[in-house]
């Protein structure tokens, strides 16, 4: 098919403006996404530059608050009142520990305050690592990344253009009426090769940032490898596409966020449920006190001498 189609495109009398055309389209959809990368990336670190900026001020007053076991004065107090305001803007913090801040807002209790201090202070640790890794090392490996990663956006461009030409090139499409099942294993195909380019490029240009998007990541990479079966031949295109669609509608249950009450942070019911404890028992025990009758001081017998 390729070579009819080099046949016909050498013997076009424009095909070297064609050929020139295609390639300067290539390498201008390549710049773009290679400026349009960096550019995310560099918001990405002055993202997290802003983010330690706002949250070491908070970090240095819970480190104060704990040396002075959570006993401050007045000022102090709405200063880290403010500091914890602040963090609502800091955008790389993690949603489990936003939501500690704002319960720490609504209740400041020792133990909160204790439990938001060790998850800021591992975060803010991790963003500090990442900056640093950005800024002062590259590796060999990321070097040769930063090279292909922009080549996405043109190798989707290609594969679409090859599909689209193949199908409406060997009218496979335009001339089969869809009148019975062996008619419609072309649109199959069709449509699962599209999905397989629209993953495959999801894959290809996400960022390698963590382990937060493993699971979306391995979920594109199952859906290409779904388009292998049409190397069985035709008769498979329904299946792959089942495969497809089956992964597709999986994805949406298995990356969707849950909702606040079902993914309490680490220590929040071990927290409230000692804090109901202890409200509950101080009652009880001051009734106990109050209740009990006053100590009866014993009385010195009278002898006949006295």
């Amino acid at each position: 098919m390729f070579q009819r189609w080099l046949d016909n495109l050498s013997s076009h009398p424009d095909a070297t403006f064609i050929l020139l055309g295609v390639v300067a389209l290539l390498l201008a959809a390549y710049l773009w996404s290679a400026t349009e990368i960096r550019r995310s990336h560099e918001r990405h670190m002055q993202r997290i530059r802003d983010t330690l900026y706002i949250s070491t001020g908070l970090l240095g007053l819970l480190t104060i608050w704990e040396q002075r076991k959570y006993e401050d004065p007045a000022q102090e107090h709405h200063e880290l009142l403010q500091a914890m305001q602040a963090c609502k803007a800091a955008s790389c913090l993690s949603p489990q520990l936003q939501d500690q801040i704002r319960d720490c807002v609504k209740n400041e209790d020792p133990a909160r305050l204790a439990l938001m201090h060790k998850a800021l202070e591992r975060e803010c640790t991790a963003l500090s690592d990442e900056l640093s890794r950005n800024t002062y090392s590259l590796h060999w490996g990321s070097a040769i990344w930063n090279i292909l990663r922009p080549a996405a956006e043109p190798a989707a461009l290609t594969a679409t253009a090859l599909l689209i030409g193949y199908l409406f090139y060997t009218e496979r499409i335009t001339s089969t009426p869809v009148d019975s099942w062996d008619n419609l294993l072309p649109w199959f195909q069709a449509i699962s090769l599209m999905l397989t380019i629209l993953y495959g490029y999801l894959l290809w240009s996400s960022p390698k940032r963590g382990t937060s998007g493993a699971l979306v990541k391995w979920l594109s990479l199952l859906i290409a490898l779904c388009s292998l079966l049409h190397l069985i031949g035709l008769a498979a295109a329904p299946y792959a596409l089942a495969l497809q669609l089956i992964l597709f509608v999986s994805g949406f249950g298995l990356t969707g966020s849950r909702s606040r009450s079902e993914r309490p942070y680490a220590g929040h019911a071990e927290t409230d449920e000692n804090s109901s404890n202890i409200r509950m028992a101080t009652p009880v025990h001051e009734a106990v006190v109050e209740d009990s009758p006053p100590p009866v001081t014993p009385r010195r017998s009278v002898s006949a001498s006295d």
